[in-house]
């Protein structure tokens, strides 16, 4: 039986492109579908414990993300063409984003 692997998803949306931010989310879930991605969850962060990480370092938003395989979210994030467009939109509409492979 193989482990399900899960997507994390860190980030914090950049109000200065909020277009750019519309344009990924309305095209990028679709995509996430075709590779077998799920949406788990979505959370908005309230706040970050821990040492080493200030109030400034806290992003604004987890997602959750099943997916039948690591390599699923391999070839979503890097092997994908129509992914691949909405990169610059991504890269624009979020100050800071990070993608975390898990599994169980």
């Amino acid at each position: 039986m193989e482990k399900q692997t899960f997507m994390v998803v860190e980030a914090t949306p950049n109000p200065e492109n909020m277009e750019d931010l519309k344009t990924y989310g309305s095209q990028s879930y679709a995509i996430l579908e075709k590779h077998g991605g799920v949406r788990v969850a979505n959370y908005n962060v309230e706040s970050v414990l821990g040492s080493g990480l200030d109030s400034g370092e806290k992003p604004a938003l987890i997602g959750v993300f099943s997916f039948p395989s690591p390599e699923a979210i391999q070839n979503l994030l890097f092997n994908d063409p129509d992914y691949q467009k909405l990169v610059p939109f991504r890269d624009k509409g979020f100050k800071s984003i990070r993608f975390f492979v898990c599994s169980e």
